[in-house]
């Protein structure tokens, strides 16, 4: 394998109305079926030989757009699921600071220790998702290889991947369908690409769409 390509979903509805979606779903709007699209559009320059996506309907549908595009199928890992958000799935972020005032105030500072009602713990999920993307890396070893997941997601594989602490989880950020690269190089694994969505302001080999 050379390359492994990280993208977060387009932007969904519940994005849109700051709602905490975890394991819950709602669709992609008009916006992130564009997000998609332009993405796809951007990765046919790319060699990429096979998808993997979350099994949830955002990421599916993301996944599928792209595909579309690159002529090739996803194939589906429950292991890419968004972290669970327990009680706090559904709720907007006012409603969340207003019913659970103290354990936001623990996310927000200590969010590596237990804090979200019903919810998964971050060093469980890191330890989920990096099995799941090892388990990827050893089944394509020979690939280049597109995962769509979610934001969560990708910041817990990327901090791991750069040896960061999980107290440091608010430092990094994954905007919807950002890009990010990570190449294999003769002396290891490098980030190249970062939550990169500059290709949306592009027109890619002349063809412009309309933007919502």
């Amino acid at each position: 394998m050379k390359r492994l390509y990280l993208v977060r979903h387009g932007e969904t509805a519940w994005n849109l109305e700051g709602r905490t979606q975890g394991r819950r779903d709602s669709h992609l709007t008009e916006r992130g079926l564009y997000q998609a699209t332009m993405l796809a559009k951007r990765l046919t320059k790319e060699p990429i030989d096979i998808i993997y996506s979350s099994n949830l309907d955002r990421a599916k549908s993301t996944a599928a757009i792209i595909g579309n595009e690159l002529g090739l199928e996803s194939h589906f890992h429950e292991g890419l699921a968004e972290l669970s958000f327990g009680l706090w799935e559904g709720l907007t972020i006012k409603e969340i600071e207003r019913d659970y005032p103290d354990a936001v105030n623990v996310w927000h500072s200590t969010p590596q220790l237990p804090c979200i009602p019903d919810g998964e713990l971050l060093a469980v999920a890191q330890a989920r998702i990096n099995a799941a993307i090892e388990e990827i890396l050893q089944a394509s070893a020979d690939k280049n290889i597109l995962i769509v997941s979610h934001g969560t997601v990708l910041k817990l594989y990327l901090q791991g991947f750069l040896g960061m602490d999980l107290k440091d989880f608010y430092r990094l950020k994954q905007e919807n369908c950002a890009l990010n690269i990570i190449e294999y190089k003769k002396r290891g694994p490098m980030l190249t690409k970062y939550n990169d969505t500059s290709y949306m302001d592009i027109m890619i080999e002349g063809e412009a769409l309309e933007k919502p």
